[in-house]
């Protein structure tokens, strides 16, 4: 995965560099050898240019950081496959009430292993997704 998000970054850089010669290119058809001819490069010329380059770059940096934290998602939850989609979010979002504490225990050798992991799990997630609801990540994700 990073070598791929490593070709979309090198990507975006050279969409970035080509932004900036695009514009020389532009100048050299605003002329005004026929009426329309400063009128269609200087607006529709460097929107085209604008397009290619700027746009394209921002939508796919767009796409690479959906791309990073859908990966980041489902490591994320392969790592902590014990517990339900549904556990996830109650453990991220909320005070987990001592009867669900106790639920999780039984999947653990001992209660502490059970926080060991908990806490694991939350300063994962904080430290990938920077604090925000599990929740919200998904609804972002679109899954």
């Amino acid at each position: 995965m990073n070598e791929f998000l490593d070709k979309i970054v090198h990507i975006e850089t050279e969409l970035d560099r080509l932004h900036s010669f695009a514009y020389d290119i532009a100048k050299m058809y605003n002329k005004d050898i026929f009426p329309e001819q400063t009128h269609l490069s200087s607006d529709k010329l460097e929107n085209l240019i604008i397009s290619v380059t700027h746009e394209t770059a921002s939508e796919i940096g767009f796409l690479r950081n959906d791309i990073e934290n859908l990966a980041g998602f489902i490591e994320f939850r392969e790592k902590y496959r014990e517990f339900s989609d549904n556990e996830l979010a109650e453990i991220l979002e909320t005070n987990v009430p001592v009867e669900q504490k106790r639920n999780f225990s039984h999947r653990f050798y001992a209660i502490k292993d059970m926080i060991k992991r908990i806490d694991e799990l939350k300063r994962d997630w904080n430290a990938h997704f920077h604090n925000r609801d599990y929740s919200a990540i998904k609804k972002q994700l679109g899954i």
